[in-house]
């Protein structure tokens, strides 16, 4: 009987510590071939998220949704200007000055001049720090002349 007895407390001590001891042991990683421990994961440095240039320049949103319908406008009239064969090279670059002018005046009226010089200031400053390739096309997809002016001083890529 005693025989009996250590053998069921055996089983029950069997059952009872072999999941236990499952959980607790690690699970060994693949080897990829190396020898050498993976080096531990370092946290990742937080970036410090500025805020956006219109609101460093102390513009509202509706503002700027406002400009940026401005700009759209604007595109699609110097996309129109394009791709119409009935006028000259040098016709279209008159229509498009035109239409940069418009756009400047639109934005000066929706826009006071400090708010808007403080936010082309903000957006020059990114741009120096994260440049973007040279446009080499114009707005009808020739080459830019190097005589040409820039329409004011005012880059409308910048939202």
């Amino acid at each position: 009987m005693r025989v009996f007895r250590d053998g069921v407390l055996a089983v029950l001590f069997l059952v009872l510590m072999v999941p236990a001891i499952a959980q607790t042991t690690e699970p060994q990683a693949a080897p990829t071939g190396s020898s050498a421990p993976a080096p531990p994961a370092r946290p990742r440095a937080r970036r410090i998220a500025e805020a956006p240039c219109w609101k460093q320049a102390g513009l509202t949103a509706d503002m700027v949704n406002r400009r940026w319908k401005i700009e759209d406008q604007s595109k699609m009239k110097i996309d129109a200007v394009c791709n119409d064969p009935a006028t000259s090279a040098e016709q279209k670059r008159t229509k498009i000055e035109e239409i940069h002018a418009e756009t400047d005046q639109e934005i000066a009226q929706l826009i006071p001049s400090k708010e808007l010089q403080a936010f082309n200031s903000c957006q020059a400053a990114l741009d120096k720090k994260r440049p973007k390739p040279a446009k080499v096309l114009g707005p009808c997809g020739g080459v830019i002349p190097s005589t040409d002016a820039t329409h004011g001083g005012m880059d409308h890529e910048h939202h």
